[in-house]
């Protein structure tokens, strides 16, 4: 999730992004966050269509929650 927070990728840049992880298993999770409402799917209609995806209101907001617990997890080592 924290390729999203401030951009909206294509599941390419996503893979590129995460070179450990597969293709197929990114799509699945993308899938999965998009109908937990933590992504937005977009889709741009021309010639190609082209799929963005990016975090919702929603993920943002579990974004900060999990930079905070992160930042806890520091002070406690």
């Amino acid at each position: 999730m924290n390729q999203l927070i401030c951009l909206q990728l294509h599941l390419l840049e996503l893979v590129r992004a995460m070179p450990g992880a597969s293709r197929k298993v990114i799509a699945a999770q993308l899938q999965e966050l998009t109908a937990d409402g933590l992504v937005l799917r977009l889709t741009q209609d021309g010639a190609r269509r082209r799929v963005r995806y990016c975090l919702s209101p929603a993920g943002r907001d579990l974004v900060t929650v999990l930079a905070g617990i992160f930042a806890w997890s520091q002070l406690q080592h």
